[in-house]
């Protein structure tokens, strides 16, 4: 059941990656508002690479949803008195159903601006939500004796904290770019605008930015004591160099002019990041656990 739960959490990864792919080429009016087929066609003319794309992503829908179904079912029928794996298997399937349905809403009403923030939003969460599924099916526990238990606790307590920013940093970024405040800034013409002032697509973009110097800050101090109690380093240092990465893209992006490979990096490396984190969440809590004392 572990390797299944894993191989739907990559095909998740990757109809992500597609959906990323479709943002940033903005292909996401290639196959019109006829959903799930494109432009009212089950083999649609694939001589333009944005239909290619939407139609892609499109096709991996189902696939996902039957993935995600078998997976949760499956979790909670072997597992089912573990109450961490029932309550993220109910989880996955919640927001499986909310996320198809921002998706089919988002292509019936024509991509309005803004509305793809709520796609990735649930698209994010639900991958997050299914890597910790798959951690919460281990059955072998690495005991720590009580003084490093405290002390890793602090320490993941305050990565978790910084990662609950980051979070809202990738949602806030996302409003940023869809809600076209990003080419307001930037002045950079669009169809459709839902924000229009300046002065607010600047303070969306400092908020970002203020995120994006908190949740570095507390990588720093996680890979400190990830290092210092010989836990999580090599995914400690992987969710910071991520981060710092993602933040040399943005900063690019903004430079270039948000071009279509500088984004697409951008979403990519940011899916990235949000699966470390939540690997590091998942060992924490599911292969972690305080040493009993014996009598």
């Amino acid at each position: 059941m572990k390797k299944f739960s894993i191989l739907t959490t990559f095909v998740t990864f990757l109809a992500l990656i597609l959906g990323n792919l479709v943002v940033a080429t903005n292909s996401g009016d290639a196959c019109g508002t006829t959903w799930p087929v494109c432009n009212g066609k089950v083999f649609p003319d694939i001589t333009d690479y944005h239909v290619i794309i939407e139609y892609s992503h499109r096709l991996m829908v189902p696939l996902l949803i039957m993935l995600t179904a078998i997976n949760a079912v499956g979790a909670i029928y072997k597992y089912r008195k573990n109450k961490s794996v029932f309550i993220l298997a109910i989880l996955s399937l919640a927001l499986l159903v909310f996320q198809s349905m921002i998706g089919g809403l988002n292509v019936l009403l024509g991509t309005p601006p803004g509305f793809t923030t709520f796609d990735v939003t649930f698209s994010q969460l639900l991958l997050i939500v299914l890597v910790l599924l798959s951690y919460s099916l281990h059955e072998k526990k690495i005991e720590l004796n009580r003084t490093s238990w405290e002390s890793v606790s602090m320490s993941y307590r305050a990565f978790l904290l910084g990662y609950i920013a980051y979070i809202a940093q990738v949602i806030l970024g996302a409003f940023f770019k869809h809600s076209r405040a990003s080419n307001v800034m930037m002045d950079i013409p669009a169809m459709e605008y839902l924000i229009t002032s300046e002065s607010v697509a600047n303070a969306v973009y400092s908020l970002h930015w203020v995120a994006t110097f908190v949740v570095i800050v507390a990588a720093i101090w996680f890979v400190i004591y990830a290092s210092r109690f010989k836990y999580h380093i090599a995914l400690s240092w992987a969710y910071l160099i991520s981060l710092l990465l993602n933040a040399v893209v943005g900063f690019i992006i903004v430079v270039t002019g948000n071009v279509v490979l500088a984004s697409s990096m951008h979403m990519l490396i940011s899916t990235v990041t949000m699966v470390i984190g939540a690997c590091i969440l998942g060992g924490y809590w599911f292969k972690l656990q305080k040493k009993t004392m014996k009598a």
